[in-house]
């Protein structure tokens, strides 16, 4: 992998997890269903502005792509197929592609990130949660789509960490089984520089509960001795972690 492509690989893993799908809560009000996957289109922009230099530096970048899903909480792991472009005054090229595996395997601990030349590197991750609307959020409108049956509900609610993170997040009603399905989120993360953020737009389709393939979750041989990377707790890091809701 060259280094322009390793820059970029790292940069996305890093800024990213777009978009595990729920947040980290006990109390809420649906969650999805254990073992389910899914299409996704993700756009990902970040302005970040350096105050602390003698005259202030901005740079941006945006990232469009598509997203490939399985998440399996049955079996503690998943499973993204990211591919897309990059659009940033920091790399040496208008527009630089990517194309990358991530498995997520919770009960070792460590996140995969597969390049497209076979390529691997990994990190440790956090306890994988379960995916639900929390208790809290605030119910904005509420409607059918195409049926009377297919209900479909906005929220809003804000998750405070070290940054806070605003989410407004549009979810599918399911009456049988008793769960949800993320339709739409939108992610508007706050940062500790004045000025900066990021704003993730993922939009969620073809949803199927209970139809997994075990065998994307099969490492390559080539990731048992791969480099370690520094693990980061990003808006970005959670939705490749498929913490969707946050």
């Amino acid at each position: 992998m060259n280094t322009a492509r390793m820059t970029l690989f790292y940069s996305i893993t890093i800024l990213v997890g777009i978009a595990g799908i729920l947040p980290y809560c006990y109390s809420q009000k649906c969650c999805t269903v254990d073992e389910w996957t899914a299409d996704m289109f993700l756009d990902y922009g970040l302005v970040a502005i350096d105050s602390n230099q003698g005259s202030p530096k901005t740079a941006y970048s945006y990232i469009n792509g598509t997203v490939k899903a399985t998440y399996d909480y049955t079996n503690r792991r998943s499973y993204l197929k990211l591919q897309g472009a990059e659009v940033s005054p920091l790399l040496p090229v208008p527009s630089m592609p990517f194309d990358t595996t991530i498995i997520n395997d919770y009960k070792k601990g460590i996140q995969y990130n597969i390049g497209p030349d076979g390529s691997c590197m990994k990190s440790t991750n956090n306890n994988m949660t379960k995916q639900c609307i929390p208790d809290n959020a605030e119910l904005t409108s509420e409607g059918s789509l195409v049926m009377d049956w297919n209900i479909v509900k906005n929220f809003r609610y804000t998750i405070t960490d070290d940054i806070t993170t605003n989410v407004d997040a549009t979810i599918s009603q399911i009456t049988s089984p008793p769960s949800c399905n993320p339709v739409h989120m939108v992610y508007f993360v706050g940062s500790m520089e004045s000025g900066s953020g990021s704003l993730i737009n993922l939009d969620v389709m073809n949803v199927v509960p209970y139809s997994i393939d075990p065998s994307v979750f099969n490492v390559p041989p080539q990731c048992k001795n791969a480099t370690t990377m520094v693990k980061r707790n990003s808006m970005l890091d959670r939705l490749f972690m498929l913490n969707i809701f946050i």
